[in-house]
């Protein structure tokens, strides 16, 4: 799906949804003007059990936050309205913050039953660490995906046929069938693939008028597409507008708040302002009680008791980080190259602890900066992930290299 595609999407269903949210309010001044004053009470109502959802949510640490749950169904009404909306759920999945929204905008592109989601699905089985099982059930989606016509998806399956790899039996037969179904739909690699099988005879009988005439149309379809990864295995990434716009607001947030923290006038004035807010929600709650007790029954209590609780939950969550220490040291010696810190912030973000979100990525790429830098625990460590798959494709070979070289800084 192109961009102009992708905006046309948006625009279409927001100015639509809009329309549906306030266009009841055009009726004041008019006979019918009771339906504008309930529709702009029921709007209030809505918005405030939102915010209640999205403090309690935090609060008690939900594993579907509010903000996330009304993101996807904004992005489902986007999609209803999308003239692709497989490619535009793929497209989101494989630009999403998190890894959850990615597998669940990736589960709703399947749903559709396209190719191009089943063939992502497969990759998602073949390069997630899930064992035997995840790779049998990744060569049976490649198999649906195959037969519904997608080349590569097509050329995978002949592979794992070839190699017996993905937990299946080698059959050479169907292997050259599935080769041969990807040429044809005009995958490059395939191509080369028979020109190189029918040249050696390796699989296949040889015959050398097939293999020039496969290397004739594997010239053709040069250059070759490079190999798909699974969507799951990403950065985020900067082209979808509500990624682009939540990373920029949370990015500037951060640093203007790291900033005040970490001048002693900025804390001085962050605790004069929480004591002026302190006072003036007491004041408010104070007002509020008042007029509870005057014959609305304590319903202005209750309605500002979410943000009271948003207040005590913000002052526990200040005194619990700690905002007095300011800078993260760890994080700047590690970018300092340091690779000790590498070390201990790449096992921070595996284990999920220190205020550092579990991120096998995240933590690979630590690995390795400590590693290239002779750290032989880092060198442990990626080893470890390259053979379980932890933040990186499996790869064997790459895990024992990296597991020799581990015995040979820990021995010099």
């Amino acid at each position: 799906m192109s961009p102009l595609d992708r905006r046309q999407a948006w625009a279409k269903a927001t100015t639509l949804l809009g329309l549906i949210l306030l266009a009841p309010l055009l009726l004041q001044g008019t006979g019918i003007s009771m339906v504008a004053k309930l529709w702009s009470g029921l709007l209030l109502l809505a918005i405030y059990t939102i915010c209640a959802f999205v403090i309690f949510g935090a609060m008690l640490g939900a594993s579907l936050p509010a903000l996330q749950w009304l993101e996807r169904h904004l992005r489902a009404w986007v999609a209803w309205f999308a003239r692709d909306p497989e490619a535009l759920w793929l497209h989101w999945a494989r630009h999403a913050h998190y890894t959850a929204s990615a597998r669940a905008y990736l589960d709703r592109a399947v749903r559709l039953g396209g190719r191009e989601a089943v063939f992502h699905e497969a990759l998602v089985f073949l390069e997630g660490g899930m064992g035997a099982g995840g790779q049998a059930a990744g060569v049976a989606r490649l198999r649906r995906a195959a037969q519904r016509g997608h080349p590569e998806a097509a050329f995978r399956l002949a592979e794992a046929l070839r190699t017996g790899e993905g937990s299946v039996r080698p059959e050479l037969v169907e292997a050259e069938s599935w080769y041969l179904r990807a040429a044809t739909l005009g995958f490059g690699p395939a191509a080369a693939w028979l020109a190189h099988a029918y040249q050696a005879g390796d699989g296949v009988p040889a015959d050398e008028a097939k293999a020039q005439a496969w290397s004739g149309t594997a010239e053709l379809l040069r250059p070759y597409p490079q190999p798909s990864h699974s969507l799951l295995r990403h950065e985020a990434g900067p082209g979808d507008p509500l990624v682009r716009l939540s990373s920029w607001t949370v990015h500037h947030a951060e640093g203007a708040a790291g900033h005040v923290v970490a001048n002693r006038v900025g804390r001085w004035a962050l605790l004069l302002l929480t004591a002026g807010l302190s006072g003036l929600a007491l004041l408010v709650v104070g007002a509020l009680f008042w007029a509870g007790s005057s014959g609305l029954f304590h319903l202005p209590l209750l309605m500002a008791s979410p943000l009271i609780l948003m207040l005590l939950w913000q002052a526990w969550q200040l005194r619990k980080d700690g905002p007095r220490s300011g800078r993260d040291r760890l994080l700047e010696a590690a970018e300092g190259g340091d690779p000790e810190a590498c070390y201990q912030l790449g096992l921070a973000h595996r284990q999920g602890r220190s205020r550092r979100p579990k991120d096998d990525l995240t933590a690979a790429l630590w690995f390795r900066k400590a590693a290239e830098a002779g750290h032989s625990g880092a060198m442990a460590a990626l080893a470890e992930a390259y053979l379980g798959g932890h933040g990186v494709l499996r790869d064997p070979r790459e895990a024992t290299r990296w597991a020799e070289a581990a015995r040979r800084e820990s021995t010099s």
